[in-house]
Order: C-alpha cells, then structure tokens, then sequence
C-alpha cells in the first residue's frame, strides 16, 4: 500500500464527518449575517508577485504557461472582485472554504494541503465595519462549541512609533517581530543603538507590555501620548463600543505582524487550554483592494482543539422496506437499506455492528435491550407498542 504524498493524509470517516460538520456551521453562521458564499479556481496563473509565490506549488501547462496551485484565498478572492464587481458600489460581504496547497506550511504540522474557511468585507471601513468582522470571529469559535478569547490590536499604534523613530524598513521587521513575540531583550538590543530620545525609546520598549482589558488604552496614550498613536487608540475605543459585553475580547497594542500588509484593527481568536490561534485577520486597505478585511480560519487547527471528533450518527436501523426508512431519516436517524433480503443474515449483520433495531414489514425489530428513542420510533412509523 502506498503512502500519500509527504505533507497530506488521509482522513478517516470520523474525522472527515466532523469536518464537514465544522464546514457547514461555519458556512450557516457566516450566511446568517449576509455574507454571500463565492468560489474561486484551484488552478490560477503563477504570479510572482502572490504574497506566498516562493510557497506555491508550481505547473506547466500544455502550451508551456506557468500556474500553480491556489495557496491563499486573500489574494484569489481580490481577483474575484475585480473581475467580478468592478462596478460595484457598496460593501460586499463574501465568504469562502476550500483547499489550499504550499509545498511546506511549518506552523501547521508541515502539511503540504489544508483547508481554510473565512470571510471578506469589502468596501467599507470603519469602526463598525471592523466590530463586525471580531463579532463573527468570536462567533465562529463559539458556533463549533468552544469558548472565544479574542485578541484585538492595532498595527498603526507601532507603525506610528516607527515612524517618529526614523526605523529603517529592514529594522522594522526585525523589532515589529520582537514586539509580537513580546521579546523585550531582543527589542532593546535593536534599538539602544539608535540613540532615540529616551521618551521614544521608553514608549517602544513598553509596547510589548500593552496588553489586557480597555484600561491597556490609558496606559497607551499615557506611554506615547504623540497624536498619531493616540488615534490608533482612539479607533480601538471606537470599536470596544460597539460591543454590548466585550469580557471575551483583550487588547493587544504589541500585536505588530505583517506591518506592511496590515493597515488597521488587526485580531486573534484563541480558545482556553489551546496555545494557537485558531483564526486570524484584519484590514488590509489598500494592500489588495480599496477597503477590505477578513479573516481566515485553519480547519485543522479548529478540529485539533475540539475535545473530541466524533462522526457521524450510526445507523439507528437496517431496513427492508424504503418507505418507513425514509420516514425515520427524514426525522434525522441513520438507516442502512438492506442488501439482502435474508432476514438471519440480517439479524446477524446488525449485532455484529452493534446496530439496535430492524425495520422489516412495516415493524421494528428490537435486537437489543429495549433503548429510550424506541417508543418515538414507533410514533414516527405510525404504530404503537405491542
């Protein structure tokens, strides 16, 4: 028997049931707040200019053109509404779930193929716009049985001090990195040689240590009180208020990653006992579109938190007759049809599955100890109990 290819797998019944399931609640949730369900291609032209084109799975066409595989649905979702909704006026609430494929992805246990389902909101921006989209994180978390914890931030906060630092791009990276792994010893031996003014320098250094409920946002206009990290603050506040309870939510002013890509509310969501997040996003304008956030949730990831994966229901019964099955499988039971009409065979079939019932000639037949759904079993094929 051969192996799949390093970086994918096979998914057993259980597990494949308990993703689809996930899939489904979080298409069902996603669409109770308008967002419209879109499809974009797997295979699409190789772009090198694609944020993971160094990452992409790369083929040859037939006439020698060079694709690859879809490996982020950021990107692949942006050429949908510019070729789709060129002309469109207003916000466009979309979303999204499929496979993704890059040749090593290390954060997710170095597979090769994954899944991801999130949303776009584009055209809009603002304080309820960016509400919106930390609601349906928590939401989403909440929606697959697991408690939120959603970490919100503001990239603009550290970019702003950046900026007055006079950081040069390359440093940039390197001390954003250090701020969102909240390394302060890593932090400061960046920056004590630039010989910042020492109120600068103390306000950088401190960032990492911005974290916690609304009162982070004193302590930040209190650390940088310069009026361009004071309205980052500012849209942080604004956004807190339109939250009736915002206990699940915690404010993270040091969540500085991908400074360059990022342009505003930028979020998180955890969930208790579980180190990694399970989704992430933010606003982007500008980057792709116009005006547009979203975020994307890892399958996988969301699956590994959970405390258990279950599959499907198991069949209630094996039936000879379709009628009565499809009456209890209209009341959400599992019936196996028989494939043979040997009733012994049957019996014994159903034991050896540990499956309780059989339904033949319009009757059930218990084949174990009498169990509690047996009485509404038979109210839903119309008898009554002997």
């Amino acid at each position: 028997m051969s192996l799949p290819p390093e970086g994918t797998r096979y998914a057993h019944a259980s597990e494949s049931a308990a993703r689809v399931r996930a899939v489904n609640t979080l298409r069902a949730l996603f669409s109770s707040w308008g967002y419209t369900h879109v499809e974009v291609p797997v295979l699409e032209h190789f772009d090198p200019a694609h944020p993971v084109a160094e990452r992409s799975f790369k083929l040859t066409g037939p006439d020698g053109e060079l694709l690859a595989l879809r490996s982020d649905y950021t990107f692949a979702l942006a050429k949908l509404v510019r070729f789709n909704h060129a002309d469109a006026q207003g916000t466009l609430r979309l979303q999204y779930s499929g496979g993704l494929w890059r040749t090593v992805v290390p954060d997710i246990a170095r597979t090769r193929e994954f899944t991801q389902v999130g949303l776009e909101l584009v055209g809009v921006s603002g304080a309820r716009a960016d509400a919106e989209l930390i609601h349906l994180a928590r939401e989403a978390v909440r929606a697959v049985g697991l408690a939120p914890r959603v970490e919100v931030g503001n990239p603009g906060f550290v970019r702003q001090l950046f900026d007055l630092a006079e950081l040069t791009p390359g440093l940039q990276d390197l001390a954003a990195d250090a701020i969102d792994r909240k390394d302060q010893a890593t932090l400061q031996g960046l920056l004590e040689p630039l010989g910042l003014a020492p109120d600068l320098q103390r306000a950088l250094l401190g960032v990492p240590d911005l974290y916690g409920d609304s009162g982070t946002l004193r302590a930040a206009r209190q650390l940088a009180p310069w009026p361009e990290a004071v309205a980052a603050c500012d849209h942080l506040e604004a956004v807190l208020t339109e939250f009736e309870d915002s206990s699940e939510l915690l404010l993270d002013l040091g969540m500085a990653r991908r400074l360059s890509y990022y342009t505003g509310v930028t979020f998180r969501a955890y969930t208790f006992d579980f180190g990694q997040p399970l989704l992430g996003g933010g606003r982007y304008d500008g980057a792709l579109l116009p005006l547009a956030a979203g975020f994307a949730i890892g399958l996988e990831r969301l699956l590994s938190a959970l405390p258990g994966v279950t599959g499907d229901a198991p069949p209630i019964a094996v039936s000879l007759e379709d009628v009565p099955a499809r009456r209890l499988r209209r009341a959400g039971y599992c019936v196996e049809r028989a494939l043979t009409d040997d009733v012994d065979e049957l019996r014994a079939y159903a034991q050896a599955r540990d499956i309780p019932y059989l339904l033949l000639e319009g009757g059930l037949e218990p084949l174990t100890p009498e169990r509690p759904e047996f009485e509404q079993l038979l109210s839903l094929l119309g008898r009554e109990h002997a």
